[in-house]
């Protein structure tokens, strides 16, 4: 076994990985998930010079990852020390990181490296972006947990700042795009865009299943090729950890086999180093074998045929309960480069500008749902059919109609009389105007006769008067000619109680 084509392989493996990943993060997990090891070089003592395998850890990968010595470039001046005077007077010396154009010596292919000056360049873009708490950008972040698809892709269109996600309601599971860096600098004391994240990524989702379409099945086969390639590098480093694990117990053999037998110690010694190689061998043997069974590196021909059936179902894999959120902001991401945002007050509506990867831009146009208030108000044209309505009919004649017409209440409800005496009382709608031309009502009999209101209601009752009502509940309309109220006038001045009443309240 090769020691340096062993450090040469796993490190391709980490640029691999955050190409995959996206970031350092990404990469740390996955080298945990995988249990592959990271060598680094011993500094001082006994082991001055040697190997030593262990798990990697985020500052090991960040520095590699920025390091243009991978890129195949020799640099002078990457660090600076810089000395400071304290107050008590203490010389203090501070190392800074000096920015690229302050390089004192930069030469590029200097050395064959791991990658290109220009994906070098690419990855110091990529975490630059992946700094939450850093100088405000433009571009897009790593794709991070979380419900909302758009993140780190929106541009507000107000500031030209990158929008951020807020997760609010019960548990957070309502997420709100919202800009608020022109109110935090204490330029404006409100926000500059704020929106719900399910009517945009909806709308983004659909667009982006519409163009992949036509190239469904050659976005499949790319997708099994990219899984083979990396199945490949992992398997090659499980491989090479074996080789390793075997290497190590046939150097054990050898030194136990040439050790004097008369030198019980260190036989002892050497043996038991042994057995811990061989040992170690074997659990690297079942570790590789538990990965294969868990995470089947090996694609079947029955998983390549499932494969390219979701491809033929793009949007059946886009919504599949195993494709995790994160996954669709990668291929987001890999279609979308970012979208600037505008909004519209008259109509409500949002803009959203598109910059696809190619280059090519794209204009969306949708309107923003109502406020709760303006979606059970109901509409102009609505409120002229029940004004329209209740110039001729009672309140449930109008509920009636409009129950036959299909219509339904802001509520989604068939109209009742309560409903349109509601509509009638907030848009000041007169009730219909019932009585026709020469009919009185109850009123005004009572104060023609000189009587009161609860005769003429029991003459109505024994049919002395003429009298039409639309339905119970309405008032009286009653038709008086001259032959019938004479005939009331005599049966007043005949009834002794009428009489007596009268005079009462004279």
């Amino acid at each position: 076994l090769d020691p340096d084509e062993e450090v040469r392989s796993v490190v391709k493996f980490l640029f691999e990985t955050f190409k995959e990943k996206g970031s350092t993060y990404g990469v740390v997990q996955k080298f945990g998930h995988l249990k592959v090891k990271f060598p680094k070089r011993a500094y001082g003592g006994v082991w001055k010079g040697k190997l030593i395998w262990g798990h990697p850890t985020y500052v090991r990968i960040r520095s590699i990852l920025k390091n243009p010595s991978y890129a195949g470039a020799y640099v002078y001046g990457r660090y600076r020390s810089r000395k400071t005077i304290s107050t008590d007077g203490t010389i203090c010396s501070k190392i800074e990181l000096q920015p690229m154009p302050s390089w004192q010596v930069l030469i590029k292919d200097h050395h064959e490296g791991y990658i290109s000056w220009e994906e070098y360049l690419h990855n110091l873009a990529i975490l630059q972006q992946n700094q939450p708490k850093g100088v405000e950008t433009m571009l897009n972040g790593a794709a991070r947990e979380g419900l909302a698809l758009l993140q780190g892709v929106l541009i507000c269109g107000v500031c030209g700042k990158r929008m951020t996600v807020h997760y609010g309601g019960n548990k957070g599971l309502y997420p709100i795009y919202e800009c608020n860096w022109r109110k935090r600098e204490g330029l404006t004391g409100k926000s500059c865009l704020t929106f719900r994240c399910d009517i945009v990524d909806e709308a983004v989702a659909k667009r982006i299943l519409e163009v992949l379409k036509p190239d469904q099945i050659e976005i499949a086969m790319k997708a099994v090729d990219e899984l083979e390639r990396r199945n490949k590098a992992t398997q090659n480093q499980w491989l090479m950890r074996i080789q390793r694990a075997e290497y190590e117990a046939q150097l054990a053999q050898r030194r136990y086999e040439e050790v004097d037998p008369s030198n019980r110690l260190v036989a002892a010694t050497l043996e038991k180093r042994w057995d811990d190689a061989l040992v170690n061998l074997e659990q690297v043997k079942q570790q590789l074998h538990e990965f294969r069974q868990r995470e089947h590196l090996e694609l079947t021909p029955e998983q390549r045929k499932n494969i390219f059936a979701l491809a033929q179902d793009l949007p059946r894999l886009w919504k599949a309960p195993a494709t995790q959120t994160k996954d669709r902001k990668r291929m987001i991401r890999l279609l979308i480069k970012d979208i600037t945002v505008e909004k519209l007050l008259e109509p409500k509506r949002l803009i959203l500008h598109i910059r696809w990867q190619g280059g090519a831009r794209e204009d969306i146009y949708f309107d923003l749902p109502l406020k709760i208030a303006d979606r059970l108000r109901y509409s102009k044209e609505m409120v002229d059919r029940v004004r329209e309505l209740a110039q001729n009919l009672p309140d449930d004649k109008v509920a009636e109609t409009l129950n036959l017409e299909g219509r339904m209440s802001a509520m989604g409800r068939p109209f009742n009389i309560t409903m349109i005496r509601n509509i009638r009382r907030v848009y000041s709608i007169p009730s219909a105007v019932l009585k026709r031309s020469g009919e009185l009502t109850v009123k005004e009999v009572a104060e023609k006769l000189e009587v009161n209101p609860n005769v003429i209601y029991y003459w109505i009752k024994q049919e002395y008067l003429k009298a039409r009502r639309v339905k119970n509940g309405l008032p009286y309309w009653i038709t008086l000619d001259s032959k019938d109220e004479e005939k009331l006038r005599e049966r007043v001045l005949n009834s002794y109680k009428l009489q007596n009443k009268k005079n009462e309240h004279s």
